[in-house]
């Protein structure tokens, strides 16, 4: 069969992983103190700890997941995630005398050889399986049961990555063809298909659940049951925001779960809190330390109304938190309900120059310090908005499904400030549901850095 070697793929992985790792550490350890001081039976219990530690970070990261739908740049953000973990848990080893196995300056040789040893060896095994399977091999051939917009889209799919393995054959229904593009892969109507399995290889079935009317599916599935195919069904999920679910049994019911996103998983919670806190504090000191008395001397001097505004706003999950920010308005009965507005009276001198460079939104840090926030994520609303916004706009509340952020995706896109039109609020929820569906800490840093952009070049609703 072409593709009987499928399931030595994560195999292989994983094993020139390990081999990579100790060959880096044991010729590391002999270049440095010659080979006659590398078989100790302490330094094969230190090898051993570091191959435990390797393979507890691989199953965090799932780096052991390998599947036909992987792309480069998931291969890439895992291992660089994987290494900089690795780095720090053995910044730890700089403090236990029993552990300094290398001089101290060989870490950051060692380090950064492994890195890009790693790297180009996981780049070796993607793109020679992407050869090896335009050359031919390691393939699949696979057809679609149901003709429905779903359908369509897993068949352009199939067609416009041919390097996945996956041979599209075509698809069955007894529906009407309407356009070429679906009559030029249709092979037939559903009473032809235990003919076509009987006299070709096929592989993988995929069912469009919501196209085939009730009664026809166990007519599909009697014919399926005498065919060694994997069934595979496409649901109608259009109406639900996530991408990712999985099967989940309560008892012999079998459930689909929808994902809220990659932050409804706890590794990477926990990377995003603990770059939180590690901005956060940066930000407190570099900034805030500074800047608070500056402005409390200048609201002294002034309006004397004090240098911080409290508003209560939504945070994750519809909670209310108290959201802070430097004071760049007059005390005002609007101040909960009315936003700012172009060349808006309320607005003191300094803080319009605030406004501008967006450091009224500083303190802020002191939210994220406290988890209330995060660094990166959609921007809290006040509570009168949120009310109204949930009624006008589709998935609106999917958006605190995550902690609110200092920035966000759609901020660095251009929707941020006053908002004259329903369309500026929904192109912001898409943004917004876009990072929650597809965030990443890489995701998050080059949001960080288009902020950096926008703060320097400025941007038109700033006021």
């Amino acid at each position: 069969m072409p593709y009987r070697y499928s399931r030595y793929i994560p195999l292989l992985s994983l094993a020139g992983d390990f081999v990579l790792l100790n060959l880096m550490l044991v010729i590391g350890f002999i270049w440095h103190n010659g080979l006659a001081h590398s078989t100790e039976p302490y330094h094969f219990t230190f090898y051993l700890y570091l191959n435990l530690v390797w393979v507890i970070l691989v199953f965090i990261f799932r780096a052991h997941t390998v599947d036909r739908n992987m792309r480069p740049r998931v291969f890439f953000i895992t291992y660089v995630q994987i290494i900089i973990f690795f780095f720090f848990f053995f910044l730890m080893f700089f403090q236990v005398r029993a552990f300094q196995y290398y001089p101290r300056d060989w870490w950051k040789y060692i380090f950064p050889a492994f890195f890009l040893v790693l790297i180009t060896w996981k780049m070796l095994l993607y793109y020679g399986f992407m050869i090896y399977r335009r050359l031919g091999y390691n393939y699949r051939n696979v057809i679609i049961i149901g003709n429905d917009p779903n359908a369509r889209a897993l068949q352009h799919y199939f067609i416009s990555n041919p390097w996945h393995g996956l041979r599209y054959q075509g698809y069955f229904s007894d529906r009407e063809i309407v356009d070429d593009e679906s009559r030029v892969s249709f092979i037939g109507t559903l009473p032809e298909l235990d003919a076509h399995l009987k006299s070709q290889r096929i592989d993988e079935v995929f069912i469009a659940w919501s196209s085939i009317p009730r009664a026809r599916l166990n007519e599909i599935f009697e014919v399926l049951d005498n065919y060694p195919v994997k069934v595979r069904v496409i649901p109608d999920l259009q109406d639900f925001s996530f991408r990712s679910a999985e099967i989940v049994n309560y008892g012999d019911l079998p459930v689909i779960q929808i994902h809220p996103g990659p932050l409804s998983i706890w590794y990477n919670r926990v990377v995003k809190r603990v770059f939180d806190v590690v901005v956060s504090l940066l930000a407190i000191v570099l900034v805030l330390s500074w800047l608070t008395p500056i402005l409390w001397i200048a609201s002294l001097l002034g309006s004397r109304e004090g240098v911080f505004f409290r508003q209560r706003r939504t945070a994750a999950d519809g909670r209310e938190f108290t959201c802070l920010k430097y004071r760049s308005m007059r005390s005002n009965p609007e101040a909960d309900e009315k936003a700012a507005s172009k060349d808006d009276k309320r607005i003191t001198p300094v803080g319009r120059f605030l406004r501008k460079t967006s450091l009224d939104e500083f303190p802020q840090f002191f939210n994220v310090l406290r988890g209330e926030m995060s660094v990166v994520g959609p921007r809290p609303h006040m509570l009168k908005h949120t009310e109204e916004y949930r009624r006008l706009i589709k998935r609106f509340m999917l958006r605190h499904t995550v902690k609110p952020g200092i920035t966000g995706l759609a901020q660095v896109r251009g929707y941020r400030g006053e908002i004259t039109c329903v369309e500026d609020i929904a192109k912001r929820v898409e943004y917004d549901v876009k990072y929650i569906e597809n965030w990443s800490f890489n995701l998050d840093l080059r949001i960080i850095l288009r902020t950096l952009l926008v703060l320097f070049k400025g941007q038109e609703k700033a006021y």
